[in-house]
């Protein structure tokens, strides 16, 4: 677990002890839920946002805001997360023993034959977007992304969508005209 994600639950745990009332187990059951829920969006958040720097496999180039919502007792009732991505150039460029963000990898090494053909992803296929493929990382786990997204209520047909590749917006190095 990253530490900044560590730091995220011990503070909402602290928050939801103190916040809560001592004859709510209810109050206590709510705030258990949001906190899984907020944990449950750090594996997504890290596919999309995290990528292998000159000097970390696993760097964070994304930040989060994380805003508890309590109510007129002082009891969290919810949670707001707002993420920004601090390098979108990454998309489009790494440095040479660089790669791009994880998602792309877990793609490309953990999706079906069929569902790689259904996103545009032909095995074998070179993707200029895609530099330094052969490393593998123990970020590369696509089934750990998915089951997060799930429990977030993205379903399968909509993460469908997500990981197809727009046949214009991608193109591939290995020489064929796709588009």
């Amino acid at each position: 677990m990253l530490q900044q994600t560590w730091t995220s639950r011990c503070l909402m745990k602290f928050y939801a002890v103190v916040a809560a009332s001592p004859t709510s187990w209810e109050s206590h059951k709510i705030a258990e839920r949001i906190e899984q829920r907020i944990l449950n969006s750090n594996p997504v958040m890290e596919a999309f946002g995290n990528a292998r720097t000159l000097r970390n496999n696993n760097s964070s180039r994304f930040g989060k805001f994380i805003q508890l919502q309590l109510n007129r007792a002082q009891q969290m009732t919810g949670a707001a997360v707002q993420t920004y991505l601090l390098e979108k150039t990454r998309v489009a460029c790494q440095a040479s023993s660089e790669r791009n963000f994880h998602i792309f990898y877990q793609i490309c090494k953990g999706a079906s034959e069929d569902e790689r053909l259904q996103w545009h992803l032909p095995k074998g296929a070179a993707f200029s977007w895609l530099p330094n493929p052969e490393r593998t990382l123990e970020e590369d786990c696509f089934e750990v992304t998915r089951e997060a997204m799930l429990h977030l209520g993205i379903d399968t047909p909509t993460q469908n969508n997500i990981f197809k590749v727009r046949k214009k917006a991608m193109p591939l190095t290995f020489g064929r005209d796709n588009g």
